[in-house]
């Protein structure tokens, strides 16, 4: 461990290490002059000499750990060397600082740097391979399947409201597990551009409802919305559904109907979802949600349909790709 009670000003404060030891020499002696000294020196190990203007004058004016967690940020970019864009990389970081979110010290705060500094997201796709187109076919389900469906779900919807303050510190742990597990998401994405899951819950007998609500929820479930011209007992039924469920959305409002860890991390992950993969796969959404959320947040893993398939053939990481970094061509898409 580094006390830069020397490096840093002669001011106490403590920079702890990262995960593959972040009190190498190098680190010890960019430090050993001081904050400016050490920064000055891992921006132009990363920007070369391009003629990029230092950031300094930026990060002289944050706190000591502020400076701390910027420090060991570019330390740990140094160390993972590949091809991405190195001056926004470290403009990102730059400005993520003031609101980081983990301590160096572990997988938490590595996921953090490499997914702010865009790394992940050009790293992660380049270590995979592209698989043969997938040739799915889409065929909306019938409107018996869509009514046995809703059936289904009404009948395991939870009772009772929503407690706020639960949901709110739920909110703040599901979000918070979901940057230390999950090793990417987009830089510009909830998780990383200050979004604040646990202020954004609301109970879902607030959803937005209406015939566009309806219809968007029969897409979802992969059927055509028609049905709902000539089934009025089905429409009402989705109705009152959308008000007992979690919100399945790209909106920034998460409605759940009680403070459950797997449907906020099915709500939540709806919004995680990139506009790229909506636009191009998002018949693919609600499967691929289902089964992100066995994976973080304790629900129950799908046993059939095109995420499962898929999961199969291609592996996880190429599903995350395209879901998370809207890299579609990872499903053959």
């Amino acid at each position: 461990m580094i006390t830069p009670t020397d490096a840093l000003q002669g001011r106490q404060m403590t920079l702890t290490k990262t995960k593959r030891g972040a009190d190498t020499p190098g680190l010890a002696e960019r430090l050993r002059h001081g904050a400016e000294a050490a920064f000055r020196s891992l921006e132009a190990e990363l920007l070369g000499d391009g003629p990029f203007g230092s950031h300094w004058s930026n990060v002289a004016a944050m706190s000591l750990p502020q400076q701390a967690w910027l420090i060991h940020a570019l330390h740990l970019l140094t160390r993972n060397p590949a091809d991405y864009q190195r001056s926004p990389a470290v403009a990102r970081l730059v400005g993520h600082a003031r609101r980081y979110t983990a301590e160096p010290g572990g997988d938490a705060f590595e996921h953090e740097v490499l997914a702010v500094s865009g790394w992940t997201e050009a790293v992660l796709p380049a270590r995979l391979t592209l698989p043969e187109p997938a040739g799915l076919s889409v065929v909306p389900a019938d409107r018996e399947w869509i009514s046995e469906e809703v059936g289904r779900r009404l009948a395991a919807a939870p009772e009772g409201f929503l407690d706020p303050l639960a949901a709110a510190d739920l909110g703040a742990a599901v979000q918070a597990a979901l940057r230390a597990e999950f090793p990417g998401n987009r830089y510009d994405g909830p998780l990383y551009d200050g979004y604040d899951l646990g202020s954004r819950v609301r109970d879902s007998v607030e959803s937005p409802d209406g015939a566009a609500a309806r219809a968007a929820y029969v897409a979802m479930l992969g059927g055509d919305p028609a049905v709902l011209g000539s089934d009025t007992g089905l429409a009402g039924r989705v109705g009152r559904l959308i008000t007992r469920d979690a919100s399945h959305g790209p909106g920034r409002e998460v409605f759940v109907p009680v403070a459950d860890k797997a449907l906020l991390t099915h709500a939540f992950l709806h919004v995680l979802a990139h506009p790229g993969f909506r636009e191009r796969a998002g018949w693919l959404e609600e499967d691929l949600v289902t089964l992100f959320t066995a994976e973080y947040g304790d629900g129950t893993p799908p046993t059939e349909g095109p995420a499962v398939t898929l999961l199969e053939e291609l592996g996880s990481d190429r599903l995350k790709v395209a879901f998370f970094f809207g890299r579609t061509e990872y499903l053959g898409i």
